[in-house]
């Protein structure tokens, strides 16, 4: 009984803490990231990336090292949740693991397309169709064009399903595990949305969605560790 409580609580601390470092390097990454003043201006934005090009793939490392640290938070969480929830709450970390392998995968296009974009510019006469192709792949009107929605649906379900095994349980209070679900559907909602409309035409949506959701990892991380370090 005590070995078993003993694993209870360090995975309750790792959880803690990957949430709480999740909250703090998503945010930070966000706030640095360069950006555009006129999206729809494909010209001046890439001018913008370039000009920007190693603070934009050290934003994006922020940021995929933030949702490898939440699906340590997600994955230890879902250790402490036994009973009815159990079964939610696993469902939430595989999804949580293949959204996360979709993000990754969508940072990658992040380092990469500034270092595209300057390629470009720098390009002789004889290579400029070649790279020019290369940025439209990597642009967010590329490949990332359909890959960004996923990350919102994948991610987010998995929220909503982690917060549905956390209400089902009895560890966690029904507050923070009802934030939790109402932010997961609502980033469902908004991720299929996007499928339909691209992620420019909803950004501030999502800047909406992802402040609760960086609030609901930073409030969940403290409150698992006022309690796996006592």
């Amino acid at each position: 009984m005590r070995k078993q409580q003993t694993v209870i609580d360090t995975h309750a601390r790792l959880g803690s803490a990957g949430f709480v470092l999740a909250a703090v390097l998503v945010s930070v990454g966000s706030l640095l990231l360069p950006r555009a003043d006129n999206l729809s201006d494909i010209q001046a934005m890439q001018q913008a990336f370039a000009e920007q090009a190693t603070l934009l793939q050290f934003c994006a490392l922020l940021l995929t090292f933030g949702f490898w640290c939440a699906l340590a938070g997600t994955a230890s969480v879902q250790r402490t949740i036994t009973g009815d929830g159990d079964a939610w709450a696993r469902l939430g970390v595989i999804f949580h693991v293949v959204g996360v392998a979709v993000w990754t995968v969508g940072m990658s296009l992040d380092i990469s397309y500034p270092a595209a974009i300057i390629n470009n510019l720098n390009a002789s006469p004889e290579r400029l169709a070649e790279t020019r192709s290369i940025v439209a792949v990597l642009s967010p009107e590329g490949f990332g064009r359909g890959l960004f929605p996923l990350n919102m649906l994948i991610n987010w379900l998995s929220f909503a399903l982690l917060s549905l095994g956390m209400l089902l349980s009895t560890l966690y209070p029904r507050w923070l595990s009802g934030w939790g679900l109402i932010i997961g559907v609502a980033g469902c909602v908004l991720g299929i949305a996007m499928t339909f409309t691209g992620r420019e035409a909803l950004l501030n949506f999502f800047l909406i969605v992802m402040f609760p959701t960086l609030l609901w990892w930073l409030v969940l991380g403290g409150w698992i560790a006022r309690r796996a370090w006592r």
